[in-house]
């Protein structure tokens, strides 16, 4: 098997990641048409608990399994990865299992004291199965990504997305005529039956092309030059911090839809009020708003491994590259989705949800979406230099601050929900800035600060160009919405070339489709 470059694995990322955010807009919005916001509330209030039990069960194991098994590709050692597989395989499927025991054993008291709407309880059952499923198809993309082989993950995902938009035609629709409740549990077996195909199909990648055999047909060594010992600390130093991490961020997450319902409830809103409003928030202006992290999301997850070999190689120069590459690749589209997200959300949201009053919830967090995208690499650069800890504390800081903000805020009746919105702005843009600071204390300064301000000022002619179409009209028809929004982005494609921020050279060398985004390239004005 051939080893993939970091540049193709992050492209296959990003290409899969925009294939299923796209294909989860659309799964979102039948969701939406069917069960409504308040439906969504109720599909959303059970979701930390997921994440929360997949702290305890996967326990940083995919993050240490890709890392790990990158450095014994680079030395050609198959006995320790090997062993590194059977470990966290044992380890995670005993974690799987007991935790889908506990989750069930324990369905009445979550029921009457977790959940803030009790109508959440049949998604909540029907969510315990696909513990034990994300926790093996973890252990799955871990491998790959070690391997720096990314199609078998991106296909996976883009074949899990498929199978939940057809359960919610299905499944969704069916049960919506009986109850909400039911309709909510139906879109979450959807979800179950996603992620089995995504695992079902990894399985048959990993034996098709990604067998050790064909990793390293001639290892450097045959025999385990490690202890059992010495492999259990190698991955608890690395799974451990992350696992802290996760789960005081899980916690601080679980805890955010019982304190933003709380709060509201406080303000003065009924209980469906509230659950109704933090549907629209959770469940449709923050996928809005995350949209653009598919790229920064899929060159984070490139970055551990490929971060970690250069670091082992005595490559400080590769890390500090990495860290220019990211820092223009998340402007460049990190400031186009925030000056449309920022002009647009009411127009947009009225558009995708028929729900105009999540337009405001998305604004305030729009001018921060730099910021937002950028935390991703950042994370993912102190993972490979073994400084997830510092991440970890990062986080924790900016999740503590979005809850006592959201205490503060969203129990005025004038604020409400926006105060949630005001939080999560506050709370990412901390964590970032806390990540970078740490970054460059500890490999410098080395980004290329003229990328970011031509990037600037092709986001401002962007900005010029949609404000002038759309200025003459209030409210915002759909066509004039696209004419804007579509031209917008040609405008700013045609200033990056003419900037030279992107380049027929620099384009061409992007694997299998380069040479066509060059010859693009090279007809704009004034490109080379």
């Amino acid at each position: 098997m051939n080893r993939h470059t970091f540049l193709h694995g992050a492209l296959v990322l990003m290409i899969a990641g925009l294939v299923t955010r796209v294909m989860g807009f659309i799964y979102r919005i039948f969701l939406t048409r069917i069960i409504g916001a308040e439906g969504m509330g109720l599909f959303q209030i059970v979701f930390p608990i997921l994440g929360l039990v997949l702290t305890f069960v996967t326990m940083g194991f995919p993050l240490a399994i890709s890392k790990l098994v990158a450095e014994a590709v680079a030395q050609r050692d198959r006995a320790r990865i090997q062993r590194i597989m059977r470990i966290s395989g044992i380890s995670v499927a005993s974690l799987a299992v007991l935790f889908t025991l506990l989750m069930y054993l324990f369905r009445h008291a979550i029921e009457t004291h977790w959940l803030t709407d009790p109508r959440a309880y049949p998604a909540y059952l029907a969510m315990i199965p696909v513990v034990g499923i994300i926790a093996i198809s973890s252990l799955y993309r871990g491998y790959f990504q070690g391997l720096q082989d990314m199609a078998p993950t991106a296909w996976a995902s883009i074949l899990e997305q498929t199978v939940r938009i057809l359960s919610i035609w299905i499944l969704a629709a069916y049960f919506v005529r009986y109850s909400l409740s039911y309709a909510a549990a139906a879109a979450m077996m959807g979800m179950v039956l996603g992620e089995l195909s995504g695992l079902l199909f990894m399985v048959f990648q990993q034996r098709r092309r990604a067998r050790l055999v064909d990793v390293i047909p001639d290892p450097a060594y045959t025999r385990a030059t490690e202890s059992m010992r010495s492999t259990v600390h190698a991955i608890g130093q690395i799974s451990l911090p992350v696992t802290l991490s996760k789960l005081i961020w899980s916690l601080l997450f679980a805890a955010e839809p019982v304190l933003v319902m709380r709060a509201l409830q406080a303000a003065g809103f009924v209980t469906s009020q509230a659950t109704s409003m933090y549907g629209e928030y959770s469940g449709m202006a923050i996928p809005l708003l995350v949209f653009p992290t598919v790229i920064t999301s899929s060159l984070a997850t490139n970055l551990v491994p490929a971060v970690s070999e250069a670091a082992a190689a005595g490559e400080m120069f590769r890390i500090r590259k990495r860290l220019s590459q990211s820092f223009t690749a998340t402007a460049l589209v990190s400031f186009p989705a925030s000056v449309v997200f920022t002009l647009f959300a009411g127009p947009l949201t009225t558009v995708i949800y028929k729900q105009p009053n999540i337009g405001p919830i998305l604004a305030i967090m729009a001018p921060f979406e730099f910021l937002l995208c950028l935390q991703a690499p950042l994370t993912g650069i102190l993972q490979g230099l073994n400084r997830a800890g510092v991440a970890m504390v990062n986080s924790i800081v900016g999740g503590v601050a979005k809850l006592l903000l959201i205490v503060v805020l969203a129990r005025r009746p004038e604020v409400g929900i926006l105060g949630v919105s005001m939080a999560t702005a506050f709370s990412f843009t901390l964590s970032t800035l806390l990540n970078l600071w740490f970054v460059v204390r500890m490999i410098g300064f080395h980004i290329r600060l003229q990328s970011l301000l031509r990037v600037g000022i092709a986001a401002i002619g962007m900005f010029a160009y949609m404000q002038a179409i759309t200025f003459h009209h209030r409210p915002l028809p759909g066509s004039t919405l696209l004419l804007a929004i579509g031209g917008g982005l040609i405008v700013y494609f045609a200033l990056l070339c003419a900037l030279r921020v992107l380049t027929s050279r620099a384009v061409s060398r992007i694997p299998k489709v380069g040479p066509a985004l060059a010859r693009i390239v090279r007809w704009m004005p004034f490109a080379v």
